[in-house]
């Protein structure tokens, strides 16, 4: 059986490659206000050719303002991807974007658009084998989801490491799977940008700091605008998931 692919998620590039990687992840994934420049996402593709690898652009969610504001990036990037680049697209309002330059590029559906039930507390309730794959599946698994994606060219789906365990996906499509970062909540609202902000947010961005709640003994991750778990067990038997690409964050999400 085939080993998955593995991508490396890096936002601060170094000067030799990790090994291991056949793919770079590069942008941002939650946060608009992180998204990089588009001569920085050109740099990091240049940097991920010489590398030998694979190269993926990730976008945010946007708002009607930054949905603009992401447009002009992309009219500077998409002409420049070839091959075996990838888009990832967390917010449906950029799909339209990029379809309207590159009806040819390879659009990936991002963990936002995953539908996940996410969140440490559903591995201790008492369920149901029923109730229990109900909480392992996400927004795409019945047939009319499934042809709905198809239509969109979509064939690729990104998945959280859900500590509850994944069902596996229809046969039409194929999953990423992150580690070992799993995110289960994000926000419009960030507590490191103050309400009055116009650009880019001042330090103490990009620190992370942890959580804990009362009714579990998981360990959350507060990362700017987004909420994660840590979850370093892969499942067994990928394949049977539909899982061929493993994408490990080198670095916290964002």
């Amino acid at each position: 059986m085939a080993e998955p692919d593995r991508a490396a998620t890096l936002s601060a590039l170094p000067k030799d490659p990790p090994a291991g990687f056949g793919r770079l992840y590069y942008g941002s994934e939650f946060c608009f206000w992180r998204m990089p420049t588009a001569r920085q996402v050109l740099t990091a593709r240049a940097w991920a050719l010489g590398a030998g690898w694979q190269f993926t652009l990730v976008t945010p969610v946007v708002g009607e303002d930054e949905r603009r504001r992401l447009g002009s990036l992309l009219a500077e990037v998409l002409p420049e991807l070839s091959g075996g680049d990838e888009v990832v697209v967390s917010d449906w309002g950029a799909l339209e974007g990029i379809r309207s330059q590159r009806a040819d590029l390879e659009v990936v559906l991002g963990r936002t658009l995953s539908g996940q039930k996410r969140g440490p507390r559903i591995t201790g309730m008492s369920l149901t084998e029923e109730q229990a794959d109900y909480f392992r599946r996400g927004s795409w698994h019945s047939r009319s989801a499934v042809a709905f994606l198809v239509e969109q060219g979509i064939r690729r789906i990104e998945q959280d490491n859900l500590v509850q365990g994944l069902a596996p996906l229809p046969a039409e499509l194929r999953g990423s799977l992150h580690i070992p970062f799993a995110m289960v909540t994000s926000s419009r609202n960030c507590p490191f940008r103050p309400d009055a902000a116009g650009g880019p947010c001042a330090a103490p961005c990009g620190e992370m700091f942890t959580l804990r709640a009362s009714d579990t003994d998981t360990l959350l991750y507060q990362d700017g605008n987004t909420q994660f778990l840590r979850n370093d067990r892969l499942p067994e038997c990928l394949a049977d998931l539909g899982i061929d690409r493993i994408v490990e964050h080198l670095q916290m999400p964002g």
